[in-house]
Order: C-alpha cells, then structure tokens, then sequence
C-alpha cells in the first residue's frame, strides 16, 4: 500500500490561485489542510516542507517520483492539473510559456540505467522474437523475473537477499560497490571479505527480523527490520506470522549476473551462428543454443567446483559418451564440439521425458531419471506444479530454478538491444572442420596449419594441453581451422598424394561447416 504524499502548490499564474495539486507517494500521510493564503504546506513522512516556490515543489516531488510504477501517474495528474491552472489564469497568454519551463525543466526524471523501463513487455514478448514453445508459463511469470533482473539489473557488486523457494520475494539489495571500489583495503580480496561480512550482516539482520516477526501477535510498532520483512512477505497469502517462520529456513543471497551477462553478449557473436547451424541440423530449436549464457557466459574456459567444462558445462562422465575427454584433449572446451554433443543430450532428453522441452532442459542439469520421480511424486508433467511443490536433497534451488534462468537469459539474449548499450561484440569466426587421416603430434598440427599458436588455441581450445605436452592427436579427430589454414591443409594433401607419401596428413573431410561460405 503506498502511503499518499499531498501537495497544494501556488500555480503562480496569478497570486490568488493555488489549483495545482500533486500526488505523489508513501504510506498512510493525512492530506494537510489549506492555508488561508492558498500557499504551500506539503507533509512527507510528517515534516512540513515550505518550499518558496512551485519550481522547488516539483524538484521534490520529480526526487520523490523515481519509480517506474508511479512516474506515469504523477506526470499524467501534474500536466492535467497544470492545463487547467493555466487555462483559468488571468495571465494566461503571458505566462504559458514560463509555466511550461517550469515544468519541463522540474520533472526531467533521469533514467537509471539499471532499470529495463519496459520488462514487462519484453517478458510479453512485444515484439515476438521468442517460438511459442518458449513462451513463459503463467505460473512460471515471477520465477523468470526474478533472473531476468538478475541477469539485466543487478551487476556484482549488487547481492540480492531473497527467499530461496519464492525467490521473487526480495527483502533486499545490498550494493557492496563503494567497498569493492575503496582505497582502503589494499588488496583486492580484503575489500571482497569486507563486503561479504557487510552482506552477511544484512542477512543477520533480516533473519532476526522473521524471528522476531514470527513470533508477535501482531503487526503494530515494527522496526525498520520488520517492516521490511513484512512488506516483503505480504504477497504470500496466509498469516504473516507462520510465513515469516516457513523464510527463517529459506534465507540466500544472490549476486548478480548482469556485468557477466554483458560479456558473455559480446564474446557469443562468435559462436553463436555456427552452434545454431549445428541445432538445425540436429532438428533441435535454436533457441536452445542460449543455455551456455546460464552455464558459462560463453568462457570456454570455464570450470566449475564439482569440475563441469566448457561453455556447456559438461561433466566429465557425461563429456565422454559424446566427446573425447581426456588428460591430453577435453573437447568439452571447443564451442563447436561440445555444442554438437548438447544438441544429441538435449534431443535425448527431449524424446526420454515426452517431448517437453521445459522438463528436457531442466533435466540438463538434474538427469532425465530424477525428472521422471519428480513426475511420479507430483503426478504432474507440468514444470511448474513440479517446481511448486516437489523438493529433494537433490532437486533443490539450482534445478528448480534452471529452466526459469534459460528463459531469462534467452529473453534478455533476444532483446539486448532494449537493454544493454555500448556492447563491444566479437565478429563471428569463420570455421571449418577437417578430419585427420593419420595420427599426428600436436605441434606438428600446429606448424603445418599454418597459424599462429593463439589463433590454432582460439579453434582448438580442446589442444591446448596436447600442444603444451606435444601429446599425440588420433586419425579421426575433428580439426577446427579457418578458411586459410584448411586451404594450406588442402595444399599440403596435394603435395603428399603428389610425392606418394605413404599416408595422408588430412581426408580433408568436412563434415561441419561452420560459416556461410560454400566449402569446395
């Protein structure tokens, strides 16, 4: 409930009037009544404010006004309001112009840049970028918002004190930024300890507050703590008290993925056309192919604690009965390969657990086998009766919530532009594969290529340790090389079946062609 902010402010269209009325916000403020003179005496929060004129009003009410849901409000009120001061002013024709200054110049409200003014009509799909096999569900709306602010409003430095199993329930947002970015301390990770002891103070905080909330007969005389909380969980239905005790249990802290967000649009340029290439022939939908912002932000380095890899985050049992995973090559790193392997996970996936792609990608990072006990114990196929109500020691925040952060980050993928600015993206790379006929040593691949080292690791990021230990690549495996290098390829394969050497270097087979241009 918004309390109301009354305002009778002097039009100064003539001395005698005062018909400008402004409504802003807050809670339960009485209107104050008139002075005779007509002049100001606004209340905010229960102090007088006297301002000496309506320009110094509307620079309060335009600070006061900041929120998206109550900007179109006030500015809709003040310009009727305004026209009508004006047009019942004796000095109308003279003082239009300055009254319209005056307002224009007092409610240029600045945009936060943090705020993605139209979320919701993105989360509509306005402009209807989105296959209707991805249409957010109803009872999957909030759940995908949460992440999706996640993913486009809150940067690192932001950590997001919410309810684990309602996660849109937000009791607060904690900036650490003026900690990360002080002089003081001087080393990086003593800031970091800093602003993790301020945030684990915070949710001590909240936590006494649902304690203390939990226990009383009622509402009256909360503190700031308990105010919070119970503003927080008042769209819960139920009684406030028993809902405070549930979110004792249910405190976390999310940080923020947004910067992270933004460099994984920037480096997926290069990728993205030739993994979507690979869906489509899989007859799996692109849309798919934005699963990696989830997993990786598209760092094909990436690794994780329990040891998933690659952009795809495979594990290493999974990795190995669709790639070759081992001391010397993990083509879990190469973009190209591990996409390959996903498109044959997630179309298994898809045929295993009846043809739904919400539980096929939720059983990405669950299994298949634990989706289908959580069907049997919901006696539901519908993700969202299943994320609702059933819970396990190992279906617990990250899997519930996986298909919700997929959506999120395919939204935000797919109207970036509405976003984020000033992205500085990579150009897509133009790829081929070609398939050895022989064995050969990684550096001998290397010096044949023709490349130079980083570009042979920029395609092959799977070789990196094979080229560091010269370990020996098998005939067979699938080289990543650009159009020069598989020409020298090409070159060298001539030269060989020229000389009659005994066996072939390259089939010169490729069998994925990864940029637009027709290969010969």
């Amino acid at each position: 409930m918004f309390k109301i902010f009354w305002a009778e402010v002097e039009a100064q269209c003539h001395p005698r009037q005062a018909n400008l009325r402004l409504i802003g916000k807050l809670l339960d403020t009485p209107r104050p009544p008139l002075e005779p003179s007509g002049g100001l005496k606004p209340f905010y929060g229960g102090t007088l404010v006297a301002p000496t004129n309506g320009m110094q009003v509307l620079n309060k009410v335009s600070k006061i006004v900041s929120k998206r849901s109550t900007r179109g409000i006030v500015l809709t009120v003040m310009s009727a309001s305004l026209a009508v001061a004006i047009f019942n002013s004796a000095s109308f024709p003279i003082e239009v112009k300055r009254i319209t200054t005056m307002l224009l110049s007092a409610m240029t409200l600045e945009k936060d840049p943090n705020v993605v003014y139209n979320r919701e009509e993105i989360l509509n799909d306005y402009q209807n970028k989105i296959s209707e096999d991805f249409k957010i569900p109803a009872d999957m709306r909030e759940r995908v918002g949460f992440w999706f602010d996640i993913y486009t409003r809150y940067d690192n430095n932001n950590r997001v004190i919410h309810d684990s199993v309602n996660p849109w329930i937000i009791y607060k947002v904690v900036d650490v930024s003026s900690i990360i970015n002080a002089e003081t301390p001087k080393h990086r990770w003593l800031r970091n300890v800093k602003a993790d002891d301020f945030v684990k103070d915070e949710v001590s905080k909240i936590r006494q507050a649902l304690k203390s909330l939990s226990g009383r007969k009622d509402l009256d005389n909360l503190d700031e703590y308990e105010t919070v909380v119970a503003k927080s969980l008042s769209v819960l239905p139920g009684n406030p008290q028993e809902n405070a005790q549930k979110a004792l249990k249910n405190l976390r802290v999310q940080t923020g993925q947004k910067n992270f967000f933004e460099e994984g649009l920037e480096v997926s340029p290069l990728y993205l056309s030739g993994m979507e290439e690979i869906f489509r022939a899989h007859g799996v939908p692109v849309e798919l192919t934005r699963i990696p912002f989830v997993e990786s932000s598209f760092n094909k380095h990436a690794v994780s604690k329990v040891g998933a890899s690659g952009i795809w985050q495979f594990m290493g049992n999974t990795g190995r009965s669709f790639m070759t995973v081992d001391h010397q090559i993990d083509e879990r790193h190469s973009p190209f390969k591990a996409t390959e392997a996903a498109a044959r996970l997630l179309k298994e996936n898809h045929m295993i657990l009846y043809r739904s792609w919400p539980l096929a990608i939720t059983a990405w990072n669950h299994g298949p086998p634990g989706i289908r006990k959580a069907i049997r114990e919901t006696g539901s196929k519908n993700l969202g009766d299943i994320v609702a109500s059933f819970r396990t020691k190992n279906f617990d925040f990250a899997s519930s919530n996986f298909y919700s952060e997929f959506l999120a980050a395919l939204y935000a993928e797919r109207y970036q532009e509405d976003i984020f600015k000033n992205l500085q993206k990579e150009k897509s790379l133009d790829v081929h594969s070609v398939k050895l006929a022989r064995t050969v040593s990684a550096k001998e691949l290397l010096r044949v290529s023709g490349l130079s080292h980083e570009d042979f690791i920029m395609f092959n990021p799977d070789l990196k340790k094979a080229v560091e230990k010269n370990a020996s690549v098998p005939s067979g495996f699938k080289l990543m090389v650009n159009d020069s290098a598989k020409a020298v390829l090409k070159r060298l394969l001539a030269q060989e079946n020229t000389r009659k050497v005994g066996k072939k270097l390259s089939r010169n087979d490729v069998s994925i062609n990864l940029s637009p241009s027709t290969t010969n």
